[in-house]
């Protein structure tokens, strides 16, 4: 389709998956294989128009209009690291969002979103679907709140599914476009490797070291490390999910709805097959990266 639109309009291009910058003078159409294609207005007449809507869809990309806070940042994400030269006063963080498709209008999302933080909130919207909240002192979340309920919230009130990538507070711009680019490239895997809608940048590290080594390094990792417990789905589960409970046995028993006494008769036999003591912080951390291994090893 697109080449054939080619030969009549030299302009023709894909719609990017970043649509916060889209060229204003171009007009949108959607294929019905769902594609979206963009034509530069000087090469449309009227009758091109016409045309052209007999066999495509016009598309809208429907954004809100930037605060002169959001084109700051934008600015600032936009300059060459030994251009940007400002200095800025108070930590901030990108927080990193996604929308299932189709579930809610940008507008209607951000008056919502709105709601949850003490002042204006930024967003740098990527497209209609995902983008980056900016959160600083001036728009800080409200007393006591957590991404987790907000995902609740919006999930269990507007019936808005949403998943939240938090990356860490920063106090200098200083390679800002990294950070941003990373977050953008981290969060949507990692939305697949993990079950909470809402996950930071220290608990997706230990999959990401994983993801970085081979089929094989994986392989070896766990069956050395789990031995014959590399089948056993329970005891890994409860395992992982001391070790995410801060080594604590009344966490963890809350957590999996198990008695203490039946996680610790977990850990013994775990502790006498391997000779590994999960309740040792720096034995815990080598075996929760090889159940993660475990878990990733045909990836």
């Amino acid at each position: 389709m697109i080449q054939m639109l080619k030969k009549f309009y030299p302009s023709v291009r894909t719609l990017p998956s970043n649509t916060s910058n889209l060229p204003l003078d171009y007009t949108w159409f959607q294929t019905e294989q769902g594609e979206v294609v963009g034509i530069h207005q000087n090469e449309l007449t009227e009758k091109d128009q016409a045309l052209l809507s007999a066999f495509l869809t016009k598309y809208h990309v429907n954004l809100p209009l930037q605060t002169e806070r959001e084109k700051l940042w934008r600015k600032r994400l936009g300059e060459d690291d030994k251009e940007r030269l400002e200095e800025i006063n108070s930590p901030f963080r990108f927080v990193y969002f996604q929308i299932r498709q189709g579930h809610v209008e940008p507008d209607i999302f951000k008056t919502t979103i709105q709601e949850f933080f003490t002042g204006p909130i930024s967003i740098l919207w990527h497209n209609e679907y995902a983008g980056i909240l900016v959160e600083e002192e001036i728009s800080q979340l409200e007393e006591s709140l957590s991404y987790a309920q907000i995902s609740d919230t919006l999930m269990s009130e507007l019936y808005i599914k949403t998943a939240f990538y938090i990356g860490p507070f920063l106090n200098s711009l200083k390679d800002i476009v990294t950070y941003s680019n990373i977050l953008s490239e981290q969060a949507p895997s990692s939305f697949q490797s993990h079950d909470s809608p809402v996950v930071t940048f220290i608990e997706d590290y230990p999959f990401r070291l994983i993801k970085n080594l081979n089929k094989q390094k994986k392989i070896q990792l766990s069956s050395w490390i789990l031995k014959e417990f590399t089948e056993d789905k329970e005891a890994l589960q409860t395992i992982q999910i001391f070790i995410e409970s801060n080594l604590n046995l009344t966490e963890a028993s809350k957590k999996l709805y198990m008695h203490r006494n039946s996680i610790q008769y977990r850990l013994d036999k775990f502790h006498e097959s391997t000779g590994i003591d999960v309740k040792q912080f720096e034995q815990a951390i080598t075996v929760y990266l090889a159940i993660l291994a475990n878990m990733h090893k045909t990836e």
